[in-house]
Parts: structure tokens; sequence; C-alpha cells
């Protein structure tokens, strides 16, 4: 990451002691999206936010979710491969939006993501995109829409924060990631546990494979 990226990524040692992620600055176009939506895309390496009800480049946790995406981009070409791999990708950028957010600007519910902008669009109180704690298994409750079924991902990885810490859980999250051929969740999970093992021991394994165990994939 450049020096006009987020400070999350050095500090946990990518671009310096570890590999780097999406180590440039990143083009960014507000409000040219004439939808409600946002993306992010690797064929022009941007991220672009859309407009109405409250525009999706005012809430940070857009912002961290969409540059979740381009997260990935960069740590495998091939991430994006099966309608499974993009829920996984779904999920960890909800969880990305979350685990930055709660280290930096903390919010009542921190596992609801992108609060403010959903206000536009939710009458439940408190107002959520999504949410990452919610209990859903692997595979029972997959839908075949990525948004849903990435609250599957995001509940394990959110677990595995709450039980680590963000510090190693997000180094052992992002490590796992890279060159992630796109195929299953058990796949990424058991590279996520592997990742764990290498970075912190067995010990640190064995709370990450449970975690994903709750949730049915490994």
């Amino acid at each position: 990451m450049g020096d006009r990226g987020t400070k999350i990524h050095p500090a946990l040692g990518f671009g310096t002691t570890r590999r780097p992620i999406n180590k440039h600055a990143q083009a960014i176009r507000i409000n040219q999206w004439g939808q409600d939506n946002s993306f992010a895309t690797d064929k022009q390496d941007e991220l672009r936010f859309g407009k109405g009800g409250v525009d999706d480049a005012e809430d940070a946790e857009v912002i961290l979710h969409e540059y979740g995406h381009a997260m990935h981009f960069s740590q495998s070409p091939d991430f994006y491969k099966s309608n499974e791999a993009g829920a996984i990708g779904e999920g960890f950028a909800d969880y990305w939006a979350v685990t930055v957010s709660t280290v930096v600007a903390p919010t009542p519910d921190p596992a609801c993501v992108a609060d403010w902008d959903s206000v536009a669009y939710t009458s439940k109180v408190p107002h959520c995109l999504r949410r990452v704690d919610l209990d859903l298994h692997y595979p029972a409750d997959l839908s075949g829409e990525v948004h849903h079924d990435g609250q599957i991902w995001s509940r394990a990885l959110w677990d595995i924060r709450n039980r680590l810490g963000h510090v190693k859980a997000d180094t052992l999250i992002l490590q796992g990631q890279f060159d992630f051929p796109g195929t299953t969740m058990p796949d990424l999970a058991q590279r996520t546990v592997d990742a764990a093992r290498q970075l912190y021991g067995p010990g640190t394994a064995s709370i990450v494979q449970a975690a994903f165990h709750a949730r049915g994939i490994l």
C-alpha cells in the first residue's frame, strides 16, 4: 500500500516485512455512477461510488468495503472465479469495513455494516446494509446471492477477530488470501488455518479452525 492508503496494512507488515497488497494509490470516482451502488474494478483499477439517498462515498465503511475488493484483485488475479468466491469476497469486504472502522472510529454496533449509508433504504434500527454476526451456516444457508452468502464467511472472520484481536486476525486473514484460486469457502478456510499456523503456531490455528467449523465451513 502506498502512503496515501490506509495505515492499517503497513502496521501489519504488508509491504514491509510481508508481501505488499495493492501498493499504489487507488483511483476514485464519486457521484458518477448513476445508481445507489458502488463497485471496484480491476479493469481500470479504480473504485466508483454511486449516489442516491446517502451518497455511498459519504460512508467510510462503504469505501472500505470496495477497497476490500481492490485488495483481492491485488492478491490474486483469479480470486473471483466462482460464485462461492464472490460470496467470500463480499464477506471479506464487509469484514474489512468493520474491522478497520472499529479501530479508527468505533460505532455503537460494530457488527453492523454501513449504518450511515443504509439509513436511506432501511427502516429497522439499527440501520445496516448487512451484518457480520448472523447465525448462518455453510452449506445449508447458501442462497446463491453473493452478498447474503458472504455473511457466512464474514461471521467466521468476525469470530476470529473477537478471539484473537484485530492485529492477529487481520494479519492471518490477509496472509491466507494470497494466490487464492477462486474456488470454495472450505478451500480458503483451510488456507487461512494454514496461515495462522505458520504465523502464530498451532494454538492460534486451532482457534481459527474452530471458527470456520462453527459455520460449517470446515
